[in-house]
């Protein structure tokens, strides 16, 4: 597999009890897309400690009971990671008060109503924010060169932050777009959110860990005074170099 197309590919974790089930969804959906990879799982808790550790799924499929877990149990447990891929919740039976309610609170969560194949693909194809959910992988992998632990706030606004700026075709404004988009998400101000990113960018200057002088290298950023947006704008370049937004479905 060529590194481009594992830059584009999606990674599936397919997640039933039933082990037939499980091999015929994986291999119809490798069949229409070679850019999806599935594994497949019967139970829960390798796919949570799985993710406990690095980001290694795009996407998760659960479609019902689990060997080792209830289903609801698997989100209420999927919910408390700080970095999570989306959610499909396939087949008949999500929509009791207790998983409405998850849907509700979660921006992450999809059902598919039915559960046949061809839904199961256009699920996938459809979930939103694929461009997103490769940022966020990118930073997940940034935030651990430059030796910042995980969950950590400053780097979520970091984050989403640019997400945002990379929503657009053009430059947005740093405080009336960019930045208003995070404050409006955390429900705090524009100036929380700059305060936050300039705390962590001092930290950075102040420790200068050998992946964050990298970066900066890497960037013409080096003996630069570093402001959040030359921050902000130098990773929108760095994504859009690297391919990491795609224009196009898969």
């Amino acid at each position: 597999m060529s590194s481009e197309r594992e830059a584009a590919g999606m990674r599936v974790a397919l997640m039933s009890y039933d082990e037939r089930e499980l091999r015929v969804r994986k291999f119809y959906l490798e069949e229409q897309s070679r850019a999806i990879s599935c594994t497949c799982f019967q139970s829960g808790e390798p796919v949570l400690e799985a993710l406990r550790k690095a980001w290694c799924f795009d996407v998760l499929v659960l479609s019902g009971q689990l060997e080792d877990m209830d289903s609801l149990t698997f989100i209420e447990r999927l919910n408390q990671l700080p970095n999570r891929p989306a959610l499909l919740l396939q087949g008949d039976g999500w929509y009791d008060d207790h998983t409405t309610s998850c849907l509700k609170r979660s921006r992450k969560m999809f059902c598919i109503e039915h559960g046949h194949l061809q839904d199961l693909m256009r699920g996938l194809l459809g979930v939103p924010g694929q461009n997103s959910t490769r940022i966020e992988r990118f930073c997940i992998q940034l935030y651990e060169q430059w030796g910042i632990p995980q969950p950590n706030t400053n780097c979520e606004y970091l984050t989403l932050a640019l997400q945002i700026a990379c929503s657009a075709d053009g430059k947005l404004a740093l405080r009336k777009e960019i930045l208003r988009g995070v404050a409006d998400e955390y429900h705090i101000t524009v100036a929380a959110v700059d305060s936050g990113l300039r705390r962590m960018i001092d930290g950075l200057e102040t420790r200068a860990p050998s992946g964050w002088e990298r970066y900066k290298a890497e960037n013409s950023l080096t003996g630069m005074k570093i402001t959040t947006g030359k921050l902000i704008y130098s990773l929108q370049r760095t994504v859009l170099r690297q391919g990491i937004v795609k224009r196009e479905h898969l």
